[in-house]
């Protein structure tokens, strides 16, 4: 026999099994398994098909076994790269495919390319590669054994594993259908024998042997469905005799081979094992892949009731597409092995026997070796990130940290492989750009140290991580360290002098030693492929992105949902990296400039109607918008009892005004999302979930921004604090503010009084410094803009009287301390509120009093976050009235309100006329529930993503509870959101005109 010859083999039976492989996943996966109740005709036809097409998996171990003199000199070993690299290019193709087509991301199915042997879903692929491997040793073997004793192992393995099975109905040997490597070793066995024995020239009338052996199959079918109606009552034994090894499919798929046989060496097409190769691999990996089974079961399996023609064509359209997409990839995993990078891959990876291997896995640790300093260092990030993740997650037991660090060996090892990976790409980076392996290593480190620490200390406080917004804050340094234990200030400046002066050392004392041995070429291309790697950061939350591919196949929750959660999963470097990349809000269908003039239009009008029961505004028309810090009744938090009324004054003030529960997007923080909220009425909600912080993340990139200041000629800020935190003073500004008073700026408070040793200045003072600012003008219209300090955490040992106290389980004992200075606190604000109502009424001018707390205290941790998100998301608000135009006014029923319906509202209780854009924000006020971040999503959420509305009873519904009308206004609402905060801004100067007199 010729050389060449030895390389050909018959393509015909391989066709055929290939078909009836694709002919078998469709029908299991593809149309809906007919019910022979419903529609008995349809029921026979597809079991029939299904009795037919399990020969396909049969053929292929027969067709080894035939020519396994063929196969015998073939090292399997050589060609495994080869069949991993179509195999993996067959899966990500598939999963690539529903990804363009669903926007579908599955991870699971990204590991099982690392991994085929694992899930089941591969049973017959590496069943049949396991027994290519073995060939060079089993047929010599077999070789050596007489006619005599194979025909008796022959008849012997057939009565074990074709003919009791087919006795007793059962998997007496564990076959999976056909799959199990076992199985498939008989089977190569039964097409060894076939061609040893010469039993193929023996049997005679094979394609009537092949029609007789059909014929059984499906009569047993119509048989057994009898049997089984008046056995059971239904047909559920119909295939009984179906399974590929029974006796009768056994008998089939060896007729059907035989015949193929025949038909393939009279046809002589020929071609080359390694095509034939390629075209199994490929169509058991399509056939097998879990996510194309899924999709097509769940998705768009069709069940035709009505029509057989349809249910058929279907079924051919299905098998197309299999056969097509095969061609496809075939062709496709052809052409890459010829690519030169492709083939140098193929021969380093490829390996002739088990002693080859290992001289290559040698090879691969003499490398390792010779970068061992990385690799140390790989090894020490690990076990830092492991600590970063057990920093994140402990508590106070020992079993309960036992159990944790556990499940994070084994549940995170995609989380802090990825996370090693990012920290070491770093550390390289530096390493290529200096050339100190120490001072890279120190710096990394440094850093590492520092956003963990910050991270542990904001998710205690705040929980929540470190945000990429957060750094804007660092030129107000002094303001966050003195949040931060001085004990942990001096440990970590002790732990950063120690390494870099330990660093300093070790280089140069090791310099040689740890240098880098490259080129300036390759040391220039690694920096820029690093610089494009990192680059990927800025892209993570973009679903085509490579970034966004590789978080999801490392596990990385990226839901925003709970960042506070979140971070404790991802650990804080890969949590800080996916807030990196921040979307502003999501495009509205159809935006166009035509539609948002046509929105426009609509509540030009809308405020002509409105404002004809308005009154005009007087020249010296005045609001004041009050953030009360950390204000919130004591009271209504749950499983908290209050001993004593802190906030007597304010509860009276509640009831006899305008009053009610205000929704809060944070807990313990975010003040400046609520400011955000209430100066531009628009909603924190509605933006893309990654965009935590407006102030510091989306008000810098706006052209315009409008806002309440563009209502009012004076317009004035007070915040007794630093403007440097959420970038005050560069918001103010934009915003459009005349004056701003805080600590150091150019327009020096007045009163800066404190409360016994409490840092904060008190809420008297900062009231009396709006007095001061409401009596220096009486000619003009004015907006105050305070937020005061008095009750920001931390709340340390301040007062000399505590008065207050409250018990339960709210407040675990450790901070039972904190709660008696946080609501004497409150008592003090309450106490300066009144006072500050008094002299309001004394000023005779119109002045319209809007007081709100931001969020809830950081103190309630004894409650369970997602039982009790909403309650402890809810804050207290009031509007009032001085007694100069009170009779004017009017007492609003709005029991549940969001911050961004402050502005409205405060028009329509001092009953004087609006601009459109507060047209269309009173209609969203009093038509739509109140708006908010889903709080029963985490205890902090100072963050987006999932919006949800409040009624008025304080229930919870979703956009699609609301009516048809709602959601219509709550869709001009977003376009004009959209319009003003990501697309052109139509209609800022709209949104910013002045009520026209």
């Amino acid at each position: 026999m010729k050389k060449s010859e030895t390389n050909k083999f018959e393509i015909v039976p391989i066709i055929v099994a290939i078909l009836l492989m694709i002919v078998q996943r469709v029908l299991l996966s593809a149309i809906s398994i007919p019910q022979y109740g419903s529609n008995s005709g349809r029921f026979y036809l597809y079991s029939a098909a299904m009795a037919l097409v399990t020969a396909g998996l049969t053929i292929v171990p027969m067709y080894m076994g035939y020519h396994s003199q063929k196969l015998r000199p073939k090292n399997a070993f050589r060609y495994l790269s080869s069949f991993f690299l179509v195999y993996a290019v067959t899966g990500l193709a598939s999963s690539f495919f529903f990804y363009l087509h669903d926007s579908i991301f599955p991870i699971r199915d990204y590991w099982i390319i690392l991994f085929p042997i694992s899930g089941n879903y591969f049973i017959y692929g590496v069943s049949c590669v396991l027994l290519l491997c073995s060939i060079p040793y089993l047929v010599p073997w077999l070789n050596k054994q007489t006619p005599q004793l194979l025909q008796k192992i022959a008849i012997g393995l057939t009565i074990g594993f074709v003919v009791l099975p087919t006795l007793f109905s059962k998997d007496l040997w564990g076959f999976q259908e056909g799959k199990n490597f076992i199985w498939i070793f008989y089977l190569f066995f039964v097409g060894y024998i076939l061609k040893r024995l010469n039993w193929m020239e023996k049997i005679k009338f094979n394609f009537l042997q092949l029609c007789l052996s059909v014929g059984i199959l499906l009569g047993l079918i119509v048989l057994m469905v009898k049997v089984s109606m008046i056995m059971r009552g239904d047909a559920s034994t119909a295939t009984r005799f179906s399974a590929p090894y029974s006796i009768f499919s056994m008998y089939y798929s060896v007729m059907l081979f035989v015949f193929l046989e025949r038909i393939a060496q009279k046809l002589r097409l020929n071609v080359s094992g390694k095509l034939i190769a390629v075209m199994l691999i490929v169509v058991q990996t399509l056939t097998s892949w879990s996510l194309t089974n899924y999709r097509l079961s769940a998705y768009w399996k069709k069940a035709f009731p009505d029509s057989g023609v349809a249910w058929v064509a279907n079924i051919a359209k299905y098998i197309g597409l299999y056969v097509l997409a095969t061609i496809f990839l075939v062709v496709v995993c052809l052409l890459l092995q010829k690519i030169p990078l492709i083939k140098r891959v193929l021969a380093v990876t490829s390996f002739e026997s088990i002693d080859d291997l290992m001289v290559k896995l040698s090879a691969v640790k003499r490398w390792i070796y010779q970068k061992r300093a990385l690799f140390y260092t790989a090894i020490f990030f690990y076990f830092f990130t492991f600590l970063q993740l057990f920093l994140h997650l402990k508590t106070d037991g020992w079993r309960e940290n036992l159990n944790i660090a556990l499940t994070i060996f084994l549940q995170k090892q995609s989380i802090i492989l990825l996370t090693v990976m990012i920290v070491m790409a770093f550390l390289v980076l530096l390493l290529l750009l200096t050339n100190r392996f120490w001072y890279a290593f120190a710096i990394t480190l440094i850093i590492d140290v520092l956003i963990t620490v910050a991270s542990i200390i904001k998710v205690g406080l705040r929980e929540e991580p470190v945000f990429p917004s957060d750094l804007k804050m660092l030129n107000s340094l002094s303001e966050l360290l003195s949040m931060v234990s001085p004990i942990l200030i001096g440990a970590g400046i002790i732990l950063v002098l120690f390494l870099m002066v330990s660093s300093f050392v070790i280089q140069r004392r090791l310099q040689h030693q740890y240098a880098l041995k490259i080129n300036w070429k390759k040391r220039i291309i690694s920096i820029l492929a690093l610089l494009v790697f990192f680059s990927g950061a800025f892209f993570i939350n973009h679903k085509s992105s490579p970034a966004f591919f590789i978080f999801n196949l490392f596990k990385v929750d990226k839901t925003f949902f709970n960042q506070g959660n979140a971070v404790k999963g991802n650990g804080p470097i890969l949590q800080f990296l996916i807030n990196l990349d921040v979307k502003v809000m999501d495009k509205p269908d159809h935006y166009s400039k035509e539609k948002i003039e046509q929105i426009m239009k609509k509540y030009d009008k809308e405020a002509q109607v409105i404002n004809e029961s308005r009154n005009d505004w007087l020249e010296n028309q005045t609001v004041i918008l009050n953030l009360s810090e950390s204000f919130s009744d004591p009271a209504r938090v749950p499983n908290l009892t209050v001993l004593n009324n802190p906030i007597p004054n304010i509860h009276r003030l509640m009831k006899e005004n305008t009053s009610g529960l205000m929704l809060s997007v944070g807990y313990g923080g975010g003040t400046a999302n609520m400011e955000w909220e209430g100066l531009t009425g628009l909603d924190i909600s509605s933006l893309a979930a990654s965009l935590v912080t407006p102030y510091t993340q989306l008000v810098e990139n706006q052209k315009v921004s409008p806002n309440l200041t563009n209502l009012f000629d004076e317009k004035i800020a007070i915040h007794p604090y630093t403007a440097s935190l959420y970038r005050r003073k560069e918001v103010f500004e934009k915003f459009g503010f005349d004056k701003f008073y805080y600590l150091g700026s150019p327009n020096k408070l007045t009163y800066t009084d404190k409360i016994g040793r409490s840092p904060r200045i008190s809420d008297e003072a900062a009231y009396k410094e709006t007095l001061k600012a409401l009596k220096s003008n009486n000619s003009t219209s004015q907006f105050i803009q305070l937020s005061t300090m008095q009750n920001h955490m931390p709340y340390a040992d301040y007062y000399d009287q505590l008065d207050y106290d409250a018990t339960g389980s709210a407040v675990l004992d450790f901070k039972k301390s904190e709660l008696r200075t946080y609501m004497q606190g409150l008592h003090y604000t309450d106490e300066a509120v009144l006072e500050f109502i008094k002299e309001l009424d004394k000023i005779e001018k119109p002045i319209t009093f809007v007081f709100y707390g931001d969020h809830l205290a950081a103190l309630f941790s004894g409650n369970d976050g997602k039982k009790y998100g909403l309650e402890q998301h809810e804050t207290d608000y009031f509007i009032y009235n001085n007694a100069y135009t009170r009779e004017q006014n009017k007492k609003l029923n709005k029991k549940v309100v969001s911050p961004s319906n402050f502005g409205a509202m405060a028009f329509e209780q001092a009953n004087i006329k609006v601009t459109p854009y507060y047209a269309l924000l009173t209609k969203v006020t009093n038509e739509l529930p109140a708006a908010t971040i889903d709080p029963v999503e985490s205890l902090s959420n100072r963050y987006n993503g999932k919006q949800v509305f409040v009624t008025e009873k304080n229930k919870i519904i979703s956009e699609d509870q609301l009516t048809k009308k709602q959601k219509d206004l709550l869709e001009d609402y977003k376009y004009i959101q959209y319009d003003l905060v990501a697309g052109d801004q139509y209609s800022a100067k709209w949104a910013e005109q002045k009520v026209a007199q």
